[in-house]
């Protein structure tokens, strides 16, 4: 038996599109931007292979029973949350795992167990899911050295859409650093994604009582005109010049005109934490070099630098944590992933 373990970062989108008028869940996602995030999903995995009958037919001879196709024996999937409680909800995976072997990139002799720590809350529009099945996919590739890694990003995306999760988030978290998704879909095709690198701290706030899925947006066809038509123009004013470090304060701008536009910042529960967030700003004296944006499609915020090249110290962010906490809301300090170049 090989055990190994991998990992992924979240993902969050800052402003988005709806693209769900194709059957194809390969051909469904979002065009939008965003970041990916060095906190998400750490899965580790074992493969276990069953034995295999030693002996042949002989040549010529018919066998008196006729040679059947394997089952595979179930894979067995432990999930924990970020406070380290069990998670019964384990579907997603175990939907992966049976689309890996469909893809024939596990076989029928082979089943695996996987332990799965997520880092993030969930629901909360960072990413969790995508990141979960990322993870997933490269413990699996890892253990067997079959296929290529965007064969599992494919299958992520498909499963995630069969699920009402993520439009774009598997796309996102493909490329790593700070992203434009130019055309919705699968890694590799049709989906396409440009990303850019920005190592910088992050702080990420949520309300811990409240929750939202995705599905809630993106399948109510008010909400999906809304959102697509502040998206669409929120990525067509970003794709005018090239997509570089030179483009980070023309994605907050447009992130900031997205939310209001799309309507997202209209809602209450997301009007308290961006408001609490930003008083907590505003008391520290820092209004100047932080910037607060809508982590979509969650009850969140995130805080980020208004200049790569002056961000806050560990320390301001911190004590800006203190302050948020103090209102009432959970945080967690993380930092933009490197960019990422999937085969």
């Amino acid at each position: 038996m090989t055990t190994v373990t991998q990992r992924c970062g979240g993902h969050i989108t800052l402003l988005f599109t709806v693209d769900k008028t194709t059957a194809l869940s390969r051909s469904q996602g979002s065009k939008g931007a965003g970041f990916s995030i060095h906190h998400g999903v750490e899965a580790t995995g074992t493969l276990h292979r069953r034995p295999t009958a030693t002996t042949e037919p002989m040549a010529g001879i018919k066998p008196d029973t006729p040679l059947q196709k394997q089952t595979p024996e179930p894979s067995v999937v432990t999930v924990r949350n970020m406070h380290d409680e069990h998670i019964e909800q384990i579907d997603l995976y175990l939907d992966f795992i049976e689309a890996c072997h469909d893809a024939t990139l596990l076989r029928d002799d082979e089943h695996v167990d996987i332990d799965i720590q997520i880092e993030c809350p969930t629901s909360q529009g960072f990413g969790m899911s995508a990141a979960g099945l990322i993870a997933v996919g490269r413990v699996i590739h890892a253990l067997t050295g079959r296929g290529r890694p965007t064969q599992y990003l494919k299958i992520a995306h498909r499963i995630e859409r069969l699920h009402g999760a993520g439009l774009g988030d598997v796309l996102g978290a493909s490329v790593g650093g700070v992203e434009l998704r130019l055309a919705p879909g699968a890694p590799g095709w049709p989906g396409q994604a440009t990303s850019f690198e920005a190592t910088v701290p992050v702080l990420l706030a949520w309300d811990p009582t409240e929750e939202r899925h995705t599905s809630t947006y993106i399948d109510d066809p008010d909400w999906q005109r809304s959102i697509t038509a502040a998206g669409e123009e929120g990525v067509a004013a970003l794709a005018a010049e090239p997509w570089s470090e030179a483009r980070w304060a023309d994605l907050l701008r447009e992130a900031r005109t997205f939310a209001a536009a799309s309507g997202m910042l209209e809602e209450d529960e997301r009007v308290r934490i961006h408001r609490s967030t930003l008083l907590a700003v505003q008391d520290g004296g820092w209004q100047a070099t932080m910037a607060v944006r809508l982590c979509m499609l969650g009850s969140s915020v995130a805080v980020l630098p208004r200049n790569l090249d002056n961000h806050p110290t560990e320390r301001e962010l911190e004590a800006l944590a203190a302050g948020v906490r103090e209102r009432g809301y959970a945080c967690l300090i993380t930092s933009i992933a490197p960019v990422s170049r999937p085969d």
